[in-house]
């Protein structure tokens, strides 16, 4: 070869080489090339602007120079090998942190480029910076989740006014029941008990038996007349007359004309609280039969507490006792219809006492129940002025 054409080749080679690098320089994704030693030795400038590294200062090193171990750890891992299998890696998804230490979320091609003789001298890296991509993957699995919260919540608040709605059928279809109910067996209750009075004004010296099962015929029918009592005043919650009303004067009538026994220590808490919105008579149905749930609860004596708070646009009313408590199997269905805490009760109580206080636009909830006690809490409006 003459020196000229040697010359013309070098020239060649030179503008292949300027050609090549121009070609690299605009192509949008990072391009980097590695000896067999792992260092750069060509870079690109999408690849320089996304890692904040002037190229100058990372031809000629490597990973660890720059990146933390444990990713520069990864890509050495992957440069391997490519080496040693001889063909194209794909690696999907590699975390990268740049100077800024910003994070970055890369898919990158790791190809072989081999000389004239097949033998492989370097690694050709190709990246796709996929940050955004996640990002936006990760804000539509945040909606996806919110949107399935949301879902949920829907759902859920239509079972549950599903519920609601079948409680208020069952408990309208005992209303009805509760009415014709008490007209037919009152009737009946009467004549027993007349008749057994009559039996022992007719015989004044029954002998010990006898008069054991008079007492027990008048116990039983002064409580089947109170389970009646109980399904009437169920049946009969009708539109309140709503008035103001003091919140001490509640506490009065929650306990005018109750049998109080005298193991129960009876505790009122009553500060200065504004007035209430409310029908007195129904409320005072509501409060005494919850009075009266709380004394069957302290059958060995224990402590009534009537506790009153304001809160915002409400009184909060408290109804508690030390008493046994309620059991657990029936605590999630209390407010069902024929379920009761007190044995031998008919369970019609507390949800007489909810529906009362619902009618005042008020409400009712369990606040605690345990081994030392049970708390119902009220919630009254408080009149406007």
């Amino acid at each position: 070869m003459s020196p000229q054409d040697a010359s013309s080749q070098s020239i060649s080679e030179e503008l292949n080489e300027e050609f090549l690098s121009a070609i690299i320089d605009h192509v949008a994704h990072p391009i980097f090339v590695k000896d067999r030693d792992f260092r750069f030795v060509l870079l690109n400038r999408a690849m320089e602007g996304m890692i904040g590294i002037p190229r100058a200062e990372l031809l000629g090193h490597t990973d660890y120079d720059f990146f933390p171990k444990e990713q520069a750890d990864w890509f050495r891992q992957k440069d391997q090998e490519m080496f040693t299998l001889g063909k194209r890696v794909e690696v999907t998804e590699e975390p990268l942190t740049d100077k800024d230490g910003r994070h970055h979320v890369l898919s990158t091609t790791k190809v072989p480029l081999r000389d004239a003789r097949g033998v492989i001298t370097h690694l050709v890296g190709i990246i796709h910076d996929i940050t955004p991509l996640k990002r936006a993957e990760e804000a539509l699995r945040e909606v996806s989740n919110v949107l399935e919260r949301r879902m949920q919540e829907r759902t859920d608040e239509l079972l549950a006014a599903q519920t609601e709605l079948v409680r208020r059928e069952r408990l309208a279809v005992i209303g009805l029941f509760a009415g014709s109910l008490a007209h037919q067996i009152r009737n009946p209750l009467g004549s027993i008990k007349n008749a057994a009075y009559l039996v022992q004004l007719a015989s004044p010296t029954v002998d010990d038996d006898l008069r054991r099962a008079l007492n027990i015929i008048q116990d039983e029918v002064g409580r089947a007349n109170q389970i009646i009592t109980d399904l009437v005043d169920y049946a009969r919650v009708t539109p309140a007359q709503r008035r103001v009303v003091p919140v001490d004067l509640l506490m009065e009538i929650a306990l005018t004309g109750m049998d109080l026994p005298s193991n129960v220590t009876v505790v009122t808490e009553c500060p200065a609280l504004p007035k209430v919105f409310v029908d007195p008579s129904q409320l005072q149905r509501a409060l005494q039969k919850l009075v009266k749930n709380a004394l069957q609860a302290m059958s060995n004596g224990g402590t009534l507490t009537l506790r009153a708070h304001s809160e915002g646009d409400a009184v909060f009313f408290c109804v508690s006792d030390t008493g046994r408590g309620i059991p657990e199997d029936v605590r999630h269905r209390l407010f069902e219809p024929l379920v009761s805490g007190n044995p031998g009760n008919l369970g019609l109580g507390l949800i007489t006492a909810r529906a009362l206080i619902e009618n005042q636009g008020g409400a009712l909830a369990l606040e605690k129940t345990g081994h030392e006690g049970t708390c119902v809490m009220l919630r009254l409006p408080i009149a406007s002025e």
